[in-house]
Order: structure tokens, then sequence, then C-alpha cells
């Protein structure tokens, strides 16, 4: 019996396993050691670079109010403008050498300032290009501009490694970022938050944040080698088409979302508007004023103020004038002139005109208050005095009494005393007294 030979089975290869970014503690780690080595010149041309952004614009900035103040305005505004660009420029210059500095391991203090001056100008078209796209996005409610932030992050990184310049420099960052964007920012906001604690250490923080500031930038390259690594050569998107979409759609949010804000407040001044103009309005004039034009068409009223005395309510409806009597609007007058003198000794309480705190007591054992106060709450007519009284635990024999007393002093007359009282009682309780102040 002839043995039966069986074809062996083809060997199954295994798919290639998908690319990834390095892991985090990895970058983390790399970030750090090429800290520790480069810190004296990374740090150098980092405080190089606020210099020259703030010292240049200072200097000539005091020298225009200088100037200014003895030779005219034009002076000022030729020097402040002068300061302001020499300030970007060198500024730019100094930031492009702190770059080249953190992409390239050997590069010195020296060779680094002489590439940052080549591409200050790029840098900074390829930075404001950067700010007003991620800025037009946060506007367009804020997700947008998450999005952007993320997607153009490495731009200053391909100017500085690869020379792509201006737009696309933004667009291969864009395109670096495809299938990857929740692992690169997860791996941001983990660096961020790093250097949000030291910065957020007690005394020291501000200067720990300095000097930790190349450290992120290391961080930041890195992370974004890595991912060049794992892309390889990749075209991007560069017509013009292209270059000009996603500036035009960071120009929406900065026209579109101001126009609509601006339409919806307006839609909404219009809507009360129309609502009062269909509201009834009331005309209120004397007997003796003409009726509005017949021919006028609604219902609407206009109203006087203060009304007087006698006027009447006239309503048009349908071309028709109605009128009717109106009530004038009743206005309690002050009295002047009008003193009210409080005396307590062992009280606490409140002294109220008309329901009104004229005065709290103060209380303390066996000590004499005296207060001189206005005619807060009175009106003319009759008025309701109210005291709340609560006697202080006192020694035996301690005086007890609150004595109110309101009087008026008219120009060219003798003081009139309108009212006066005594409460000398034990324990708690309300008093309640009738004034009544005449008109002179």
């Amino acid at each position: 019996m002839s043995a039966l030979l069986t074809a062996p089975r083809p060997r199954r290869e295994r798919p290639a396993a998908t690319k990834q970014l390095p892991e985090i503690a990895d970058l983390f780690g790399r970030s750090w050691r090429n800290f520790q080595q480069r810190f004296a010149v990374l740090i150098g041309l980092y405080l190089l670079s606020m210099v020259a952004f703030i010292v240049p614009p200072a200097l000539l900035l005091g020298a225009a109010i200088l100037s200014g103040m003895a030779k005219g305005g034009a002076l000022f505004l030729i020097l402040a403008a002068t300061g302001a660009l020499a300030g970007l420029y060198g500024g730019f210059s100094c930031f492009g050498s702190f770059l080249h500095a953190v992409a390239d391991e050997d590069l010195s203090f020296k060779d680094a300032l002489a590439k940052g001056r080549s591409i200050a100008l790029p840098l900074l078209w390829v930075g404001f290009l950067t700010g007003f796209v991620i800025s037009g996005g946060f506007l367009l409610f804020i997700i947008p501009g998450i999005i952007f932030m993320v997607w153009f992050f490495f731009a200053q990184f391909i100017l500085v490694a690869e020379d792509v310049r201006g737009m696309g420099a933004l667009l291969k960052s864009r395109e670096y970022l495809r299938g990857q964007w929740f692992n690169v920012a997860l791996r941001l906001l983990l660096v961020w938050a790093a250097s949000a604690i030291v910065g957020a250490i007690p005394l020291a923080g501000p200067l720990l944040a300095i000097a930790f500031l190349p450290f992120v930038m290391i961080f930041h390259y890195l992370l974004y080698r890595d991912l060049a690594e794992l892309k390889g050569e990749i075209p991007y998107p560069c017509g013009t088409g292209d270059l000009l979409k996603w500036p035009a759609i960071a120009l929406a949010g900065f026209v579109l979302v101001p126009a609509a804000i601006v339409f919806l407040a307006g839609g909404a001044a219009l809507g009360k508007l129309r609502q009062l103009q269909a509201g009834n309005v009331t005309i209120s004039a004397s007997e003796t004023t003409a009726a509005p034009a017949t021919h006028m068409s609604g219902e609407y009223r206009i109203i006087d103020f203060p009304p007087k005395e006698g006027a009447t309510q006239t309503t048009i409806s349908g071309g028709e004038a109605t009128s009717s009597p109106q009530t004038a609007i009743s206005r309690e007058e002050t009295p002047d002139h009008i003193h009210t003198f409080i005396y307590a000794v062992n009280y606490t309480g409140t002294v109220r005109a008309n329901g009104t705190a004229m005065k709290d007591l103060e209380g303390k054992t066996d000590v004499q208050y005296s207060y001189n106060l206005g005619g807060n709450g009175l009106r003319y007519g009759e008025n309701r005095i109210d005291l709340d009284f609560a006697e202080l635990p006192a020694g035996h024999g301690s005086m007890l009494e609150v004595h109110i007393k309101i009087s008026r002093n008219l120009p060219g007359r003798e003081r009139e005393v309108l009212g006066e009282w005594r409460v000398n009682e034990k324990g708690s309780g309300t008093r309640s007294f009738t004034l009544t102040i005449p008109k002179p």
C-alpha cells in the first residue's frame, strides 16, 4: 500500500506591524538627555531671544518719548515704529538660532546665530500665518482652533529642518498629522502639563519655567522628527486653492462671527422696537391741548412726564380720538431743615420712620450714646415713629433711657419741636409714636 503524500500547506505570513510613534516614556527620556547636554547653548539662545524682542523697542520708545516731547509727534512715531521693527527682526533672528540649535545637536552658539539670521523673515511669516489661522479657528467656537493648533504645530520645525516656507510649512505639518492627531495631541498635552506644574512651584516657579522651556522645545522637535520618520517622504497639497483655503477659513472666524453677533444683537433690538411700536402708548396733555391728527392709523399713546394736574389721556384708534381723565403721579416731598436727636443708654434696638431705619442703637453697658441726624424717612403730614428696644444687662441702679426728639429749624424762625418721646422700660419691646409735620 503506497503512502499518501500530502502537499505541505503554504506558510502563513504575519501582516507587517503598523508603524507607531515611539512610546511617550522614550520621548521624555531622549528629550531629557538632550536637555542635559545642550542646556547652556539653548538657554543662552533663548534668553538672547527674549532680550532681542524687548530691548530694542524699549530703548527706541524711550528715545521717542523724549524726542516727541521736544520736537513733535512725527519723530515719536518714526522711532516707535523703528523700535518695533528692530525688535521683531532681532527677536525672530535669535529665536531662529534657538530653533536651529534645538534641531542640530552639534551646532555651536556662534553657528546657530549665523543660521538664525537667514530665516528671520520666513520665520516671522510662518509665525504670523500660524497665529492667524489658529486664532481664527478659535473664533469659530473653539474646537476648530484646537484642531488647527495641533495640525499646524510643527510648521516652524518644518521651516528649519526642511526649508519649506510660508503656507507650505503649515500644509506639510497637517499632512504629517494625518492619522496621528490624537497621538500627537496627547504627547503635547503631557509636556505642557509638566511645564505648567514646574511653573506653579512657589517662588521659584517663573525662573524654573524659563529654564525648563528648552526641554519643552527639544520634546517638540523630537516628536516632529519621530513623526517625519514614521511618515517618510510625503506629498502635500500646495496649489493656489490649498494655500488660500485655511487663511480664508480663519478670516471667516475674524469677520463672520463678529458680524453674526452684531446681526443677532441688532435683530433682538429691532424686535424690541417693533414690540414697542405695536403696543399701546398714551398721550397725556391738558384739556386745552389739541388732539393729534386723525389721519394717523394704529393705536398708540404718548406720555407726558410728569403728568399735570387735570390732564386728560387721549387715545387714538382707527383715526378717532377719545379722552379720559388721567390721575397725576403723586410724589412725596421730603421735609427740609429737620433735626432728629436720639439719646440711648443701656439699650439696643432700632429707630424707624415710616418703616425706614433712621438709626441702630449701639449697645455697650453704661455707655451713653447721642446721635444727631436729619429727617431720613420722614415726610409732610402724618408719620409713624417706631422704636424697637432691648434692655442691656446692667448693674443695679444703672441708667436706662431712650430719648427721641424731632425738631425743625426754618430760616428766620425759632426752632420748633415737632415731637419728643422717652422710654425707660425694662425688658424688650416696640413702641410706636405719631408725628405730624405740617408744610411751612
